[in-house]
């Protein structure tokens, strides 16, 4: 993000003495308020000034139609944009679809000024400290939040949240494909805590359905065959402190209703056992699958997501952090370089192919990559030192070849960039070539253009 102008804030609302309030809030936090009474209204200002808005109060119900519109896939929203959802009464169905999209917050009118006042002056501290990060960073070096490394905006965004809840008791629930370092941020909310007991991590998926009840609940000596001693189970080994429940829709139904008494009570038993056993353990779970598609596929229970779920952590992929990518595979290179005594480095070719490609594997992908490419190479790191068609993304002919899993925003990026130079930079031909008008291929370009 290149926040190159003073950042916006966009109301799309048709209830004018509510939107009377909110602007006042927003233009006392130096947030200049945009206000938007439909949905076409929004998408024209969005067309223009997406990348400037660094939050936005859009109502369930519009004139035109229904805010969640705005949301999911085709957004005209920049990734950038906090997003708060606004209706007049509780709407938890529609709330958790749009948070499920894109939105970050719900909020019921009357807005509570004092939380929505401190959330606002966060958003502006965070805007202001990004664009004195943009201007004075001259290298791809990341920052580090804990465990976690990362100056994108994306990863601004996580890193502000964890600070927020990291001092409640609340249980939170980080949703992310594999290997985006899931569970380096439950650490990090663990070593943010202030709790003095251990941080302990139980891989549900790894665990056959059989053990896992003993696994989690402990069990008595002689309480089943094999049962020759007392165990502990996690709940014991992370009392006072933090437990992980990773990739909890691989959980047994069975279990998840166990496991949601356990939430609901703070009391367990152990296998064999007669008597409950009181708890203090700080709840974060994680898992690759979308919630809401696991609930309606029966892999998870909806009355345990509520419980697991008091807050929604989304992790982003590597694909949409932007810099980072360069800056993790030079943090990365520079570890290997550090213990092995060496002084290896990328060639800019590499460098420009491992910005390009997708890396459906995420920061989990890229590390096995580095490691790999780091081995081959005798000093300088080459695209033909990584997996064979992991960032050799070469064109060949009028094919435009892409990996399977990449994203479509990236898909079309290739394609356009491609189209572009096979015109020979001829803009009005690219964009007849492609189907869209020439006002999209420069909105496009623009976009790219921008880190």
């Amino acid at each position: 993000m290149t926040n190159s102008t003073e950042p916006c804030s966009l109301i799309i609302d048709d209830d004018s003495p509510h939107t009377a309030v909110l602007q006042s809030l927003l233009e006392s936090r130096e947030l200049a308020p945009l206000v938007c009474r439909s949905l076409e209204a929004a998408r024209e200002v969005l067309g223009q000034r997406s990348r400037d808005v660094a939050v936005a109060f859009l109502a369930l119900d519009l004139p035109d139609g229904e805010g969640l519109e705005l949301l999911g896939d085709s957004s005209p929203f920049s990734e950038d944009t906090d997003v708060a959802l606004m209706h007049d009464v509780d709407d938890p169905l529609r709330a958790r679809r749009g948070i499920a999209r894109q939105a970050n917050y719900f909020f019921c009118k009357p807005l509570d000024e004092t939380f929505v006042g401190e959330l606002l002056d966060d958003i502006r501290q965070e805007w202001t400290a990004q664009s004195e990060l943009q201007g004075e960073r001259t290298s791809c070096a990341v920052d580090q939040f804990g465990l976690m490394r990362g100056s994108s905006a994306p990863m601004r965004k996580l890193y502000r949240v964890i600070r927020k809840v990291a001092a409640t008791d609340a249980t939170v629930l980080l949703v992310g494909e594999s290997g985006t370092g899931k569970e380096l941020a439950a650490q990090t909310l663990h070593q943010m805590s202030g709790l003095s007991g251990p941080f302990v991590a139980m891989n549900c998926g790894a665990i056959s359905a059989e053990l896992a009840e003993s696994e989690l609940f402990g069990h008595e000596k002689g309480s089943f065959s094999g049962a020759d001693k007392q165990h502990a189970g996690f709940f014991e080994r992370a009392e006072g402190g933090t437990l992980l429940l990773d990739e909890i829709g691989e959980m047994s139904l069975d279990l998840q209703v166990k496991l949601l008494r356990v939430l609901e009570t703070r009391k367990f038993r152990r296998v064999g056992g007669t008597k409950d056993i009181a708890m203090n353990v700080r709840f974060v779970s994680a898992t690759n699958r979308d919630p809401e598609i696991a609930i309606q596929n029966g892999l998870l229970r909806e009355d345990l997501y509520f419980r697991i779920a008091q807050f929604v952590l989304k992790m982003p992929p590597l694909r949409d952090r932007g810099s980072d990518i360069q800056g993790l595979a030079q943090y990365l290179l520079n570890e290997l370089n550090e213990v092995n005594g060496t002084a290896k480095y990328f060639s800019d070719e590499s460098q420009r192919a491992i910005l390009d490609y997708p890396w459906p594997g995420n920061v989990r992908e890229l590390k096995s990559a580095i490691e790999r490419a780091y081995i081959m190479a005798d000093q300088q790191l080459q695209n033909e030192h990584f997996p064979e068609g992991q960032i050799d993304l070469a064109e060949a002919g009028d094919y435009l070849r892409v990996s399977v899993g990449a994203s479509l925003e990236h898909t079309e990026k290739k394609q356009i960039m491609a189209t572009l130079e096979s015109f020979d930079g001829d803009k009005k031909a690219a964009a007849d070539s492609l189907g869209i008008s020439l006002k999209t291929l420069y909105n496009r370009l623009n976009d790219y253009e921008s880190p």
